[in-house]
Protein backbone atom coordinates (compact mmCIF):
# COMPACT_ATOMS: atom_id res chain seq x y z
CA UNK A 1 0.00 0.00 0.00
CA UNK A 2 1.26 3.63 -0.92
CA UNK A 3 2.06 6.09 1.79
CA UNK A 4 -0.23 8.93 0.93
CA UNK A 5 0.89 12.28 1.06
CA UNK A 6 2.12 15.21 -0.18
CA UNK A 7 5.38 14.03 -0.08
CA UNK A 8 8.24 15.17 -1.75
CA UNK A 9 11.48 13.95 -3.48
CA UNK A 10 13.93 15.26 -0.61
CA UNK A 11 11.77 13.03 1.68
CA UNK A 12 11.66 10.10 -0.77
CA UNK A 13 15.35 10.22 -0.94
CA UNK A 14 15.91 10.20 2.55
CA UNK A 15 14.31 6.92 3.17
CA UNK A 16 16.17 3.59 3.06
CA UNK A 17 14.20 1.29 1.21
CA UNK A 18 13.22 1.19 -2.74
CA UNK A 19 10.20 3.16 -3.58
CA UNK A 20 9.39 5.84 -5.72
CA UNK A 21 7.06 8.89 -5.65
CA UNK A 22 3.86 9.73 -7.62
CA UNK A 23 2.00 12.35 -7.40
CA UNK A 24 2.97 13.45 -3.89
CA UNK A 25 2.36 9.38 -2.75
CA UNK A 26 5.25 6.99 -1.66
CA UNK A 27 5.06 3.58 -3.23
CA UNK A 28 7.42 0.57 -2.11
CA UNK A 29 9.44 -1.07 -4.59
CA UNK A 30 9.65 -5.13 -4.43
CA UNK A 31 12.64 -7.19 -5.56
CA UNK A 32 12.22 -9.24 -9.00
CA UNK A 33 12.49 -12.89 -8.56
CA UNK A 34 14.92 -14.32 -10.89
CA UNK A 35 12.76 -15.14 -13.77
CA UNK A 36 11.70 -11.25 -14.45
CA UNK A 37 15.49 -10.51 -13.86
CA UNK A 38 16.76 -11.84 -15.94
CA UNK A 39 14.47 -11.66 -18.54
CA UNK A 40 15.35 -7.32 -17.55
CA UNK A 41 19.28 -8.20 -17.52
CA UNK A 42 18.38 -9.71 -20.96
CA UNK A 43 16.56 -6.86 -22.79
CA UNK A 44 18.76 -4.20 -21.75
CA UNK A 45 21.71 -5.50 -22.57
CA UNK A 46 20.52 -5.82 -26.16
CA UNK A 47 19.64 -2.03 -25.97
CA UNK A 48 22.53 -1.01 -24.25
CA UNK A 49 24.84 -2.90 -26.85
CA UNK A 50 23.07 -1.49 -29.99
CA UNK A 51 23.37 1.95 -28.78
CA UNK A 52 27.01 1.55 -28.01
CA UNK A 53 27.64 -0.02 -31.07
CA UNK A 54 25.56 2.04 -33.74
CA UNK A 55 23.85 5.79 -31.36
CA UNK A 56 25.92 6.05 -28.52
CA UNK A 57 24.59 9.52 -28.39
CA UNK A 58 21.33 7.55 -27.11
CA UNK A 59 21.66 6.23 -23.83
CA UNK A 60 19.75 3.63 -21.46
CA UNK A 61 19.36 3.22 -17.90
CA UNK A 62 18.38 0.79 -15.65
CA UNK A 63 16.53 1.73 -12.71
CA UNK A 64 17.04 6.18 -12.75
CA UNK A 65 15.08 8.17 -10.73
CA UNK A 66 12.87 10.53 -13.38
CA UNK A 67 11.43 13.57 -12.61
CA UNK A 68 8.63 12.98 -14.87
CA UNK A 69 6.28 16.36 -14.46
CA UNK A 70 9.39 18.24 -13.69
CA UNK A 71 8.22 19.23 -10.19
CA UNK A 72 9.12 17.82 -6.52
CA UNK A 73 5.81 15.38 -6.34
CA UNK A 74 7.13 12.88 -8.68
CA UNK A 75 9.97 11.04 -8.85
CA UNK A 76 8.98 7.47 -10.83
CA UNK A 77 11.98 4.73 -10.94
CA UNK A 78 11.02 2.54 -14.54
CA UNK A 79 13.02 -0.50 -14.87
CA UNK A 80 14.41 1.11 -18.29
CA UNK A 81 14.67 4.56 -19.54
CA UNK A 82 15.56 5.39 -23.42
CA UNK A 83 16.74 8.82 -23.13
CA UNK A 84 17.08 10.69 -26.41
CA UNK A 85 17.41 14.79 -25.85
CA UNK A 86 20.87 15.59 -23.49
CA UNK A 87 19.44 18.13 -21.92
CA UNK A 88 17.03 16.18 -19.57
CA UNK A 89 20.09 14.73 -18.27
CA UNK A 90 21.88 17.97 -17.82
CA UNK A 91 21.39 18.11 -13.84
CA UNK A 92 23.58 15.19 -13.28
CA UNK A 93 20.86 13.38 -10.75
CA UNK A 94 17.82 12.56 -12.24
CA UNK A 95 16.32 12.58 -15.53
CA UNK A 96 14.10 15.99 -15.96
CA UNK A 97 11.13 15.34 -18.11
CA UNK A 98 9.89 12.46 -20.31
CA UNK A 99 12.25 9.75 -21.59
CA UNK A 100 11.56 9.11 -25.39
CA UNK A 101 10.85 5.23 -24.19
CA UNK A 102 10.11 3.55 -21.01
CA UNK A 103 10.07 -0.13 -20.22
CA UNK A 104 7.95 -1.93 -17.11
CA UNK A 105 8.76 -5.36 -16.83
CA UNK A 106 5.16 -6.62 -15.11
CA UNK A 107 6.20 -8.58 -11.54
CA UNK A 108 5.41 -11.15 -9.49
CA UNK A 109 3.89 -8.22 -6.97
CA UNK A 110 0.25 -7.73 -7.59
CA UNK A 111 0.72 -4.19 -6.48
CA UNK A 112 4.04 -3.56 -8.86
CA UNK A 113 1.49 -4.97 -11.57
CA UNK A 114 -1.44 -2.84 -11.13
CA UNK A 115 0.60 0.11 -10.69
CA UNK A 116 2.86 -0.26 -14.10
CA UNK A 117 -0.76 -1.16 -15.56
CA UNK A 118 -3.04 1.55 -14.39
CA UNK A 119 -0.85 4.37 -12.60
CA UNK A 120 2.42 4.71 -14.48
CA UNK A 121 0.18 3.98 -18.15
CA UNK A 122 -1.64 7.92 -17.88
CA UNK A 123 1.19 8.62 -16.29
CA UNK A 124 3.32 8.79 -19.36
CA UNK A 125 0.94 8.80 -22.28
CA UNK A 126 0.58 12.79 -20.55
CA UNK A 127 4.12 13.72 -19.89
CA UNK A 128 5.49 12.97 -22.99
CA UNK A 129 6.83 9.78 -23.31
CA UNK A 130 6.63 8.23 -27.19
CA UNK A 131 6.09 4.41 -26.36
CA UNK A 132 5.61 2.34 -23.18
CA UNK A 133 6.90 -1.23 -23.17
CA UNK A 134 4.67 -3.86 -20.68
CA UNK A 135 7.01 -6.80 -20.59
CA UNK A 136 5.52 -10.11 -19.07
CA UNK A 137 7.51 -12.97 -18.94
CA UNK A 138 5.13 -15.29 -17.14
CA UNK A 139 2.81 -15.42 -20.10
CA UNK A 140 5.45 -14.07 -22.71
CA UNK A 141 3.80 -11.00 -24.12
CA UNK A 142 4.51 -7.91 -24.99
CA UNK A 143 2.21 -4.44 -24.96
CA UNK A 144 3.76 -1.56 -26.69
CA UNK A 145 1.81 1.53 -26.17
CA UNK A 146 2.52 4.08 -28.96
CA UNK A 147 1.16 7.73 -27.51
CA UNK A 148 1.84 9.36 -30.68
CA UNK A 149 -1.72 7.37 -32.25
CA UNK A 150 -4.91 6.87 -30.07
CA UNK A 151 -5.22 3.62 -30.52
CA UNK A 152 -5.29 0.36 -28.82
CA UNK A 153 -1.66 -1.37 -27.54
CA UNK A 154 0.15 -3.77 -29.76
CA UNK A 155 0.64 -6.95 -28.46
CA UNK A 156 3.32 -9.38 -29.05
CA UNK A 157 4.34 -12.72 -27.96
CA UNK A 158 8.18 -13.87 -27.73
CA UNK A 159 8.00 -15.91 -30.51
CA UNK A 160 8.07 -12.43 -32.96
CA UNK A 161 10.76 -9.56 -33.55
CA UNK A 162 9.26 -6.52 -32.79
CA UNK A 163 10.86 -2.96 -34.09
CA UNK A 164 12.13 -0.20 -31.78
CA UNK A 165 11.27 2.76 -34.17
CA UNK A 166 12.13 5.03 -31.36
CA UNK A 167 15.76 4.29 -31.07
CA UNK A 168 16.09 3.41 -34.79
CA UNK A 169 13.60 2.27 -37.41
CA UNK A 170 16.38 -0.55 -38.39
CA UNK A 171 16.89 -1.69 -34.96
CA UNK A 172 14.30 -4.79 -34.08
CA UNK A 173 14.22 -6.80 -30.68
CA UNK A 174 14.29 -10.95 -31.18
CA UNK A 175 11.81 -12.06 -28.64
CA UNK A 176 12.66 -16.02 -29.16
CA UNK A 177 16.33 -15.44 -29.75
CA UNK A 178 15.82 -13.69 -26.00
CA UNK A 179 13.58 -16.50 -25.03
CA UNK A 180 16.54 -19.12 -25.97
CA UNK A 181 18.88 -17.16 -24.16
CA UNK A 182 16.95 -16.88 -20.57
CA UNK A 183 15.74 -20.52 -20.50
CA UNK A 184 19.23 -21.80 -21.53
CA UNK A 185 19.78 -19.25 -18.38
CA UNK A 186 17.98 -21.34 -16.29
CA UNK A 187 18.71 -24.96 -17.44
CA UNK A 188 22.53 -24.47 -17.06
CA UNK A 189 21.10 -23.53 -13.35
CA UNK A 190 19.39 -26.35 -13.00
CA UNK A 191 22.10 -28.77 -14.17
CA UNK A 192 24.60 -27.23 -11.81
CA UNK A 193 21.98 -27.29 -8.65
CA UNK A 194 21.74 -31.27 -9.60
CA UNK A 195 25.61 -31.79 -10.06
CA UNK A 196 26.13 -29.73 -6.54
CA UNK A 197 23.22 -32.57 -5.24
CA UNK A 198 24.66 -35.48 -6.46
CA UNK A 199 27.91 -34.24 -5.40
CA UNK A 200 26.96 -33.28 -1.60
CA UNK A 201 25.50 -37.37 -1.77
CA UNK A 202 28.66 -38.56 -2.40
CA UNK A 203 30.90 -37.23 0.06
CA UNK A 204 31.40 -39.14 3.30
CA UNK A 205 29.60 -37.66 6.61
CA UNK A 206 31.65 -35.66 8.38
CA UNK A 207 33.02 -37.15 11.36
Amino acid sequence: MPQLGPYTIKDNQERKDRTELIDGNIYPMKLYFPLYATWLREFYFCIRNYLKEHQPEIRAFEFVGVQLDRDEATLIVPDIAIVKDPEKLANGTFVYGAPEMVVEMLANDPADRERDLYLKLPKYASSGVQQYWILDPEHKQLAVYDFSNAQLPRIHSFDETVAVPVINPEFSIDFKEMSRKVDKFFEVQKLTRRLMEQKGRSLPPQQ
